[in-house]
C-alpha cells in the first residue's frame, strides 16, 4: 500500500466513522462480556487483496495488509493477540472501561466491504447477595415492621427485585409488616444483564422477646453445648478436689505409721524424764514409764507405786496429784 492509497483509505475510514456517529447503525451487534473475558474481532471477508483496520471509539489500534500489526496509541498494549490464520485480533482480560464501540473497516482494491460494528458492554459478575434487616414493634397495634435491604458484591450498580409472601417489587429496599406468630420468606435477586444471583431470608414476628432475640440469633444448639460443657467442668473439678483431699488424708495416715503412735516406749533404765520430755513427739496418750523410785511426795502417775513395807501415815495436809494414796 503506497502513501496515496493509505491517505485515501484513511479518509474513507474517517468518513465511515463520521457516518456512524451521525446516525445509529441498526446492524451494530451488541455484545456483553464479563470482566476478565476476551473479545475476538474476526475480519470475515474474502482474503484476496484484503486490507482491514480495527478501530475502538473511532481510533485505529490495528491493521492488516498481508500481516497484522498494531498501530496508533496502544489502548490494549500487552492485551492484544493477533491471528493471521483467520485475520483476527483479540482483546484479552477485558476491563469495565473497555466498554465502547469496536468496528472493522475492510476493502479489497477498489471494492469497499461492509463495515462491521460491535457495541461492547463489559460487566462485573455478581458474586454474592445478602439481605440485612432490622425490626421495629408497634405495641399499640401489636405489629412487627421489618426493614430489609439487599446488597450485592461485584457489580456496583445491579438491578434488584423482591419476591415471596405475595410481593413483587423492584429496588434494594423493602418494608413489610407482620402480626405475632406470622412469618415471611423473601427472595432478593440481583442482576446486571450478564449475570444473576439471589438469596432468601425468613423473618418471623414473635409474640414477645425471647432468649433467642436477646442473644441476637445465637443458635440454641450452641447454647445447649455451652451449658453441657459447664456441667462437665464442674464434675471434673469436684472429682479432682475429692482426689486431692483423699491423697492428703492418706499422707496423714502414713505419718502416724512412721512414728506417731498411741503407745510410747517404756524405759526400765535411765533417769526419769519430765512430762514434757517423756513424749518424743507429743502425740502419745500414754507417756514414758521409768522404773525409778519416785519421791513419796511427788507421785507422777494416776496410780502410785504399791510398797509392801509400812510407811508413816500420810499427812492429811500433804498435797498429791493422785486420787489414790500410797498403801501402808
Amino acid at each position: 500500500m503506497n502513501n496515496f492509497q493509505e491517505s485515501c483509505f484513511s479518509v474513507l475510514v474517517l468518513l465511515v466513522l463520521l457516518l456512524q456517529g451521525s446516525c445509529s447503525d441498526p446492524d451494530a451487534e451488541v455484545v456483553h462480556k464479563a470482566v476478565g473475558e476476551s473479545l475476538e474481532l474476526i475480519a470475515d471477508y474474502p482474503k484476496d487483496g484484503l486490507e482491514v483496520q480495527w478501530t475502538y471509539n473511532e481510533n485505529v489500534f490495528a491493521e492488516f495488509d498481508k500481516y497484522i500489526k498494531p498501530v496508533g496509541s496502544q489502548s490494549f498494549l500487552k492485551r492484544l493477540k493477533m491471528n493471521e490464520d483467520n485475520i483476527s485480533v483479540t482483546v484479552e482480560d477485558l476491563k469495565r472501561q473497555d466498554s465502547g464501540s469496536f468496528s472493522m473497516v475492510a476493502r479489497a482494491g477498489a471494492v469497499q466491504h461492509k463495515t462491521k460494528i460491535i457495541e461492547l458492554h463489559v460487566h462485573e459478575l455478581i458474586r454474592d447477595v445478602q439481605i440485612e434487616y432490622n425490626v421495629s414493634r408497634l405495641q399499640s397495634e401489636n405489629i412487627c415492621t421489618f426493614h430489609l435491604r439487599c446488597l450485592a458484591s461485584g457489580d456496583p450498580n445491579p438491578s434488584y427485585s423482591w419476591s415471596g409472601h405475595q410481593i413483587q417489587t423492584q429496588g434494594p429496599h423493602l418494608n413489610i409488616s407482620l402480626r405475632p406468630a406470622e412469618n415471611a420468606t423473601l427472595t432478593c435477586t440481583a442482576n446486571n444483564t450478564y449475570s444473576v444471583n439471589y438469596t432468601t431470608e425468613t423473618v418471623v414476628c414473635r409474640e414477645k422477646l425471647d432468649y433467642s432475640s436477646v442473644l441476637s440469633g445465637f443458635p440454641l444448639k450452641y447454647l445447649l453445648i455451652a451449658v453441657g460443657a459447664g456441667i462437665v467442668v464442674v464434675v471434673i473439678f469436684g472429682a479432682t478436689l475429692a482426689v486431692c483431699c483423699r491423697r492428703r488424708s492418706n499422707k496423714g495416715q502414713g505419718e502416724s505409721e512412721a512414728g506417731i503412735t498411741v503407745y510410747e516406749e517404756v524405759n526400765t533404765d535411765g533417769p526419769a524424764k519430765k512430762r514434757s520430755e517423756s513424749v518424743a513427739n507429743g502425740m502419745s496418750i500414754y507417756e514414758t514409764v521409768n522404773d525409778t523410785k519416785l519421791s513419796q511426795n511427788l507421785p507422777q502417775t494416776l496410780y502410785d507405786k504399791i510398797n509392801y513395807q509400812r510407811h508413816p501415815a500420810v499427812s492429811t495436809s500433804t498435797s498429791t496429784s493422785s486420787p489414790y494414796q500410797e498403801v501402808l
